[in-house]
């Protein structure tokens, strides 16, 4: 495969001379599009976009006009010609949730996604530290108990081994980190320390007991090298834009000046953590608008994740009786917050799994004037008793979802919460029947990357070997329609991006995905079989796959 950046890719380029006759009358003196993209499938998902055989002519970065072909016809002509071979093309997929500079630390540490048991967890760290002798610090990401024979957190025991070095492993949620011994006596952490909204168990950190770790920083250099690798990872994906879900003013001003040189290509909605240095600095600076990077949002967190007992629920934890998981912000600081964004005209972006958390939100944002455009979100939503769907009737939630946490929590899901409640989980239909506004996203790197994942979770709801046989929760799937405007337009909605990107339409931008296939028509093996052809940004071919 190749990864084409800062450069426009030349697929073919039409010489006049070699034209019919029925091209001339097609043409005046000058070309009247800089680049036409000709010979694909145009996919039309959002209302007012073509389907079929088609063209589209661009003029610097936007999209100039477009059409259909037949098979007697040709395209327009341009200064650039670029035929698509019949691949099916799309509005450029966007993630509405990740974590760009956690994904751009997670390609350089210890990956311990899919450890199937501590053993394996602590032999991939140990191949890591061999590779790193001159570390003091071994840093990784991904380990999940639920997968392991012994569904039980590990234990600082279980890193005696690596006596000599810091070890710091997080949780595949990012809700929890395991760290050995040294960490514990350097900072003083035993179970018995307190901290409000975590807690301290053996060796692992849950929710805001992280905070009591200060981990190493990283450079400039090295985050600028981090986010362009992970850059080429994501358009490989697909991806055109995406939201990140909570960074310091220092990363925003990173991901600015890295735009501002050039070097980042795709349109970022940066959320500002919720921390008092950074919502201080942007009140006094002002937001960022610019073409590719929009700072107009803050994310906070009510409640943790469900794989760590952390989501905050109404009752207690079917497998822990008595726990019903740990607040995060309190319900008058939370409306403090909403009443500070209101005031600084910021949209709140709020993390809310279990059902208690997410109650007291939409009790929150219901709150809100119905007039304006807010478009204050709702990140996660996992849990949702029935009656609570009827909040989403109000004009200025957003429900941003990602597919993928059913498909990856649904084996241990019901331990967590019941035979019952399980019915209120991960209900993204009733969400779309209940809101107008709806995203979706994977919030990578907790989840895998890929936007085609999400798009399988959402409307088969099974795991990639077909499990379970109709899907989970089969009530809950989504059309493949309603699931590809939740990964463009929905996307570009949440972060106030739909007038220039999400769609097909004239004046956007010139972004596109192309698959090998048309995801509305739905085959027997197409779940294996379909991937990313090319990625187009602002008219510039990104990614191309290697087809030999």
């Amino acid at each position: 495969m190749r990864n084409l950046s800062h450069t426009r890719a030349r697929f073919f380029v039409y010489n006049l001379l070699f034209w019919t006759p029925l091209l001339f009358t097609q043409c005046t003196s000058e070309d009247p599009y800089d680049l036409v993209l000709y010979d694909m499938e145009i996919v039309g998902v959002n209302e007012g976009e073509p389907s079929g055989r088609g063209w589209i002519g661009i003029n610097e970065d936007t999209i100039a006009d477009f059409g259909l072909m037949t098979s007697d016809n040709l395209p327009p002509s341009g200064d650039e010609m670029m035929d698509l071979a019949g691949s099916f093309l799309y509005p450029g997929l966007i993630d509405a949730h990740g974590h760009l500079f956690g994904y751009a630390e997670f390609l350089h540490t210890v990956n311990l996604v899919g450890a199937k048991s501590v053993e394996e967890c602590v032999a991939r760290i140990a191949a890591f530290k061999d590779k790193h002798p001159n570390e003091d610090w071994i840093i990784g990401r991904g380990w999940d108990q639920n997968d392991w024979p012994i569904k039980a957190f590990p234990t600082d025991q279980d890193l005696a081994p690596f006596s000599d070095v810091n070890i710091y492993m997080t949780r595949i949620d990012g809700h929890a980190a395991w760290v050995n011994a040294r960490v514990l006596n350097e900072f003083d952490i035993s179970n018995d320390t307190k901290i409000e909204g975590g807690s301290v168990l053996n060796g692992v950190l849950i929710d805001r007991a992280e905070s009591l770790v200060d981990l190493p920083k990283k450079t400039n250099r090295f985050w600028r090298a981090a986010l362009l690798r992970a850059q080429d990872s994501l358009v490989k994906y697909g991806l055109v834009a995406m939201t990140d879900a909570g960074l310091t003013h220092q990363q925003i001003l990173l991901l600015d000046s890295m735009h501002a040189e050039g070097s980042l290509h795709l349109i970022i909605n940066a959320m500002i953590s919720n921390n008092e240095e950074d919502l201080a600095y942007f009140e006094a600076h002002g937001p960022i608008e610019k073409p590719l990077l929009r700072v107009k949002s803050v994310k906070a967190y009510l409640d943790g994740a469900l794989g760590s007992r952390g989501a905050l629920l109404r009752d207690p934890y079917h497998d822990l009786p008595a726990h019903y998981g740990l607040p995060l912000l309190s319900p008058d600081n939370l409306n403090l917050l909403r009443d500070r964004c209101l005031k600084n005209n910021w949209q709140l972006c709020v993390h809310a799994i279990g059902d208690s958390a997410h109650h007291i939100l939409l009790q929150s944002f219901n709150q809100l004037p119905t007039s304006g455009d807010l478009r204050f979100r709702v990140e996660h939503a996992q849990i949702m008793t029935p009656e609570d769907s009827a909040y989403y009737a109000h004009p200025n939630i957003v429900a941003s979802v990602q597919p993928t946490h059913a498909t990856s929590d649904m084996y241990w899901a019901e331990d967590r919460l019941g035979p019952h409640r399980i019915h209120h989980a991960y209900s993204y239909k009733r969400l779309f029947n209940s809101s107008s506004a709806v995203a979706f996203g994977t919030d990578f790197p907790i989840e895998h990357i890929d936007p085609l994942a999400t798009f399988f979770a959402a409307t088969q709801r099974q795991d990639a070997q077909g499990w379970p046989e109709n899907g989970f929760l089969p009530d809950q799937k989504i059309h493949p329609t309603t699931a590809l405007r939740a990964m463009t337009q929905g996307a570009a909605y949440s972060a106030f991006g739909e007038d220039s990107y999400g769609s097909i339409a004239i004046g956007q931008r010139a972004n596109f995905t192309l698959l090998n296939s048309n995801l509305l028509l739905p085959s027997a093996h197409q779940r294996e079989n379909a991937r990313v052809v090319r990625t187009i940004v602002s008219g510039d071919v990104i990614y191309e796959a290697d087809l030999d």
